[in-house]
């Protein structure tokens, strides 16, 4: 059985998107900006998997959009 992952790389928001590992860069700047703001430790070039769910409309579980071969 797979475990979820706890966090997002750049590599794997950049393919839940469709974005350029370049703009996938600055959109996990933003969500960890966002985060740390509300006082959070943030980890760079990651982003809670949770807070991705939560924050993009439609989107309720990630796993399912990520390839299975990773």
């Amino acid at each position: 059985m797979r475990k979820r992952k706890m966090y997002l790389s750049v590599e794997d928001i950049a393919e839940l998107f469709g974005l350029s590992v370049s703009f996938a860069y600055r959109v996990v700047e933003k969500m960890n900006a966002d985060l740390a703001s509300k006082n959070y430790y943030v980890i760079l070039g990651r982003v809670p998997t949770r807070y991705v769910e939560d924050k993009i409309y439609g989107l309720e579980h990630v796993e399912q959009y990520l390839k299975e071969d990773k």
